[in-house]
């Protein structure tokens, strides 16, 4: 069984995407970074690199890099606070 190897891969998938996939989208449409992602959910086995992946699939393409990007609390003339996603310099 030559294809034991794609299936362990497509079923950790599978289960990473059931456990956090929804989760890690949710935060990331909230306005978290994949930082703050990472210590909301505080799961050890979880990495920033693997959030980034999560979110770039779910954006299919819309972004470069979603982890290029950051959200930025900032406030207008009369004290109201908003979110901008700005891109971070490197």
């Amino acid at each position: 069984m030559e294809n034991t190897g794609h299936f362990k891969k497509a079923l950790a998938d599978f289960a990473f995407d059931a456990a956090y996939g929804d989760s890690i989208r949710h935060l990331h449409n909230s306005g978290y970074t994949p930082e703050e992602i990472k210590s909301y959910l505080g799961a050890d086995s979880l990495t920033v690199e693997r959030i980034c992946e999560v979110i770039e699939k779910s954006e299919q393409g819309l972004l470069n890099n979603a982890c290029d990007y950051e959200i930025v609390k900032e406030y207008d003339e009369y004290g109201r606070s908003y979110f901008v996603k700005r891109k971070t310099s490197d």
